[in-house]
């Protein structure tokens, strides 16, 4: 009975309350932007949520590394949610989990408030973390990725269970670690645990485990990290990797690697297709890219937001000082990593970043505020303690507002056009079309991933009656995919080798011209010139072999 009435007031408490109603408003404004369907997202930063919501819907193994704990989440969230159509869920289940991961960025927050200042009154720790976490909630970035179907929402919330966690063991005094051994291992096995499964989602979060695992060093000694109690559970989430072999061996439609086999088990974990986007920025783009990251990190906070984030730089360096190194040394690995991956969409990799500053900035506003209240008690004269107070108070609440209009309000009230999707069927329409406009026994041939994996989505989700042969002609190149679309579609697609892909091409058009057909949903003058291609409509064009 006291256990749950400790519960009870902890729930009830006003820090509580506060990181709920924070927790609800992230959910209701990723609700009332939530695409309602397949999308392709902001500027095209969601092409990959129709293949991950066709791998869920088919226990398949997306590309590399195959995210297997995301697309295993995914598949349990659908099938307990019924509400909208499978796409629909998939976004869902990225606002909920965008919204827990606003809530970790607040308690981290606050715990660090509370730790670097712990004589402040306690609303200046609460109204600090509450601002930090509201700013990354609208930052513009992170809002994009919380109402489409992607795996970055699922590992921001990762990254700060990893730094509430941290803040639980680094923060707590010597003497509440000695009496609480017990709740120091079970934080510990659930650090592991998360650390795993974690990297089942995305590797990137290595690059925050890491660094603060060297934050609770000190508090929890080198033999308890090297314990039972941490390795055990982080091989226990690692594990679950071991779904990519078990899976592959049942030959899914969406099944990258060739998982199954040794070989292609280690094709899919080194993520082998994109090893040369690693560092892989020309020396000659650097400077833009770099000017590129800048604007996108001015975007997310503005002036005010970096200001607040700077200014934690003092207290932390001096209170929480392996907290601070930990925090920037991940923020740079993150960072480097980003600016050198060659990709058209390395800005997502970011939002870890965006998450620790988003603490730094709550951080920064506490520390102005305790430092002005006190600095105000300690003014000349001296009038009575209540009149300190109410004027301490009003000032307080007025900067408050100040701050939250001009951070979270304003990045709400200037993105909101641009980051709502929730009229967007372009994806779901054109994959619609297409579908409809090839007949059934016919292949039908893509190249842009947004294509493919929106009519992955189409064929193997919405529509899974229709037989028609979705060919990913970028994939043609290796041997696993020719096996692979063989297996599947045998009468269409003859036995192909080799990495000629302009070859692939032309076998599949000359072994089905006698067929329903063969469509292209592209044009391009690298095709080859022994067959022709017909325009049917602005997505769709029908091959024809030459007499």
């Amino acid at each position: 009975m006291c256990s749950i009435a400790k519960l009870r007031r902890s729930i009830s408490s006003p820090a509580v309350l506060a990181g709920a109603a924070l927790c609800a408003a992230s959910l209701t404004l990723y609700l009332l932007t939530l695409a309602p369907t397949l999308t392709w997202g902001w500027n095209g930063k969601g092409a990959d949520g129709g293949e991950l919501l066709a791998a869920a819907n088919t226990l398949g193994i997306p590309h590399p590394p195959g995210y297997p704990t995301y697309t295993l989440l995914l598949r349990s969230f659908t099938a307990l949610v019924p509400v909208g159509d499978f796409a629909y869920r998939g976004n869902l289940l990225s606002a909920v989990l965008a919204a827990a991961a606003v809530f970790t960025v607040y308690w981290a927050a606050l715990r660090l408030c509370r730790s670097i200042k712990p004589d402040a009154p306690a609303v200046l720790a609460m109204t600090g973390a509450a601002l930090g976490s509201a700013v990354f909630a609208a930052s513009p970035l992170f809002w994009s990725q919380a109402i489409i179907t992607e795996v970055y929402a699922l590992n921001a919330l990762f990254a700060g269970a990893l730094l509430l966690l941290a803040t639980g063991l680094a923060l707590a005094p010597p003497s509440d670690r000695a009496r609480a051994a017990s709740s120091t291992e079970v934080r510990l096995a659930l650090f592991g645990f998360l650390a795993g499964v974690g990297l089942g989602n995305h590797l990137t979060l290595l690059a925050v485990a890491i660094p603060l695992l060297y934050w609770i060093w000190p508090a929890v000694g080198l033999r308890r990290l090297a314990s039972p109690w941490m390795i055990g559970p982080f091989i226990l989430g690692i594990a679950i990797y071991a779904y990519l072999p078990i899976r592959a061996a049942q030959a899914p439609p969406v099944n990258w690697g060739d998982a199954g086999t040794v070989r292609g088990f280690i094709w899919m974990l080194t993520a082998r297709p994109y090893q040369e986007y690693v560092f892989g920025v020309p020396a000659a783009t650097l400077v833009s890219r770099l000017v590129s990251t800048l604007e996108l990190t001015f975007s997310q906070f503005n002036p005010l937001g970096l200001f607040f984030g700077l200014m934690a730089v003092g207290p932390l360096r001096s209170r929480a000082s392996r907290f601070f190194v930990a925090a920037l040394a991940a923020m740079a690995l993150i960072s480097i990593y980003a600016v050198m991956y060659n990709s058209v969409d390395f800005e997502v990799l970011m939002i870890p970043v965006f998450l620790l500053f988003s603490v730094w900035i709550g951080v920064g506003f506490f520390w102005i505020m305790a430092t002005w209240v006190r600095d105000f008690a300690q003014g000349d004269g001296d009038p009575p303690r209540w009149r300190i107070r109410l004027q301490a108070s009003h000032q307080v609440v007025v900067l408050s507002i100040l701050g939250f209009f001009l951070l979270p309000a304003t990045s709400v009230i200037l993105n909101y056009s641009s980051q709502d999707l929730s009229n967007d069927r372009t994806a779901h329409d054109r994959a619609t079309g297409i579908l409809d406009a090839a007949p059934d026994g016919s292949v039908v041939l893509s190249m842009q991933e947004k294509n493919v994996f929106s009519l992955w989505y189409m064929r193997y989700v919405e529509r899974p009656e229709r037989d028609v042969a979705i060919i990913a002609v970028r994939l043609l190149q290796f041997d696993w995919y020719l096996r692979d679309i063989h297996r599947m579609f045998p009468e269409r697609v003859p036995a192909l080798q080799g990495r000629d892909a302009t070859g692939a091409l032309k076998r599949i058009v000359e072994h089905n011209g006698g067929g329903p057909g063969v469509y292209f949903t592209f044009r391009s003058q690298a095709l080859p010139d022994s067959f022709t291609l017909t325009k049917l409509d602005s997505n769709l064009y029908e091959a024809r072999v030459r007499e």
